[in-house]
């Protein structure tokens, strides 16, 4: 039988003193243009999850992020319609240094803070699912998406 091939992306939970989290509207993408979701991106090959992570906070936002300021993580195993399935490592940070900026333009039209129990209609589904699942103290879960 043939095994399952995944792929594997990191997501970004990072608060302000209010307790807001940090989305970004996409644009120039294949996927969700438009939408609001967190700072993430793909595990590259040879990459480990925490470096990934890493790389992806200074790519997209320009802060450097240390692997002990991580103080919560849950996984998700996205299944998507017409992608291939996906592995995604959501760590919400305490602290990181620099500030925060868009550093992809290309990527990204803008950067806003949404308390977590009022986030935008205009959201990633999947990825508003995995964070309410996190609330309700779910750390791995499964999610079918239909891909925008």
């Amino acid at each position: 039988m043939e095994k399952e091939q995944f792929l594997g992306a990191v997501y970004m939970i990072i608060k302000n003193s209010e307790g807001k989290i940090l989305l970004g509207k996409r644009k120039g993408t294949n996927l969700w243009n438009g939408y609001y979701g967190l700072p993430a991106g793909h595990i590259d090959k040879g990459e480990d999850m925490y470096e990934a992570f890493i790389r992806e906070a200074k790519e997209e936002l320009d802060i450097e992020i240390k692997k002990e300021n991580i103080i919560d993580t849950f996984m998700v195993n996205r299944r998507n319609k017409t992608l291939l399935p996906y592995f995604d490592i959501y760590f919400e940070i305490k602290d990181y240094d620099g500030k925060i900026k868009i550093n992809e333009p290309n990527k990204c039209s803008e950067l806003k803070w949404f308390k977590i129990n009022d986030l935008p209609k205009d959201i990633i589904e999947f990825e508003k699912e995995a964070l309410e699942n996190n609330l309700k103290g779910i750390k791995f879960s499964s999610i079918r998406v239909d891909n925008k």
